[in-house]
């Protein structure tokens, strides 16, 4: 599956606190810390984020488009309900990170470590996972179109009421993955991982 990449053009360095004093974050590249600020109801368009530590920064309404985090901790971030195209996460930590009702589209993770993250209720469109971690996530009654994932964690993730036909989850860590009947149709998977699908539904095997 081919995705779209952000459309970064033309950036130059730009401080943090001088796009939130003009109201506004495009063309930009961050990549000094600042602490204790408050971003809202804004658009980061065509920005790339190195090593921004988001933890002292509050995020409130905010819609990502044609984005790069590169070793950002996003941890505990709420983009729900918001709108998120074209963006990269590129060894990024967001743990318990919250996408909530959002529309995603031409997504990619790599090399994140993206636990107990919430993605429950989101359009999903065109969405890369790489060895990332993704245990304790939530993906429950998501509409997903185009989902590839290499390498990914999922240990005691939810799929509940969100349909994952033709997904290929055979080169992903599945213990203890959290299924229902109608989400298991049509997913594919090795004959390792088949013994523990079969067991999650309780059906036991006699030798």
């Amino acid at each position: 599956m081919k995705i779209n990449k952000p459309k970064i053009n033309n950036c130059i360095n730009k401080d943090l606190l001088e796009c939130i004093n003009n109201n506004e974050f495009n063309n930009g590249i961050f990549n000094k810390n600042i602490a204790n600020i408050k971003i809202s109801s804004l658009t980061f368009d065509s920005c790339i984020f190195d090593n921004i530590d988001f933890n002292n920064i509050e995020l409130e309404n905010i819609d990502l488009v044609d984005v790069i985090f590169k070793s950002c901790d996003l941890s505990n971030k709420n983009f729900n309900k918001q709108f998120i195209s074209r963006v990269v996460f590129d060894n990024c930590k967001l743990v318990g990170t919250t996408f909530i009702e959002s529309n995603i589209k031409d997504v990619e993770f790599n090399n994140c470590n993206s636990k107990y993250t919430n993605f429950s209720n989101s359009i999903i469109n065109n969405l890369i996972i790489n060895k990332s971690d993704f245990s304790l996530s939530t993906f429950n009654e998501s509409k997903i179109k185009n989902l590839i994932l290499n390498e990914v964690k999922l240990n005691e993730t939810e799929f509940i009421k969100t349909k994952l036909k033709d997904i290929d989850f055979s080169s992903c860590d599945i213990n203890k993955i959290i299924f229902d009947t109608n989400s298991l149709e049509g997913i594919i998977i090795d004959s390792f991982q088949s013994i523990n699908i079969v067991g999650l539904l309780g059906v036991k095997i006699k030798n």
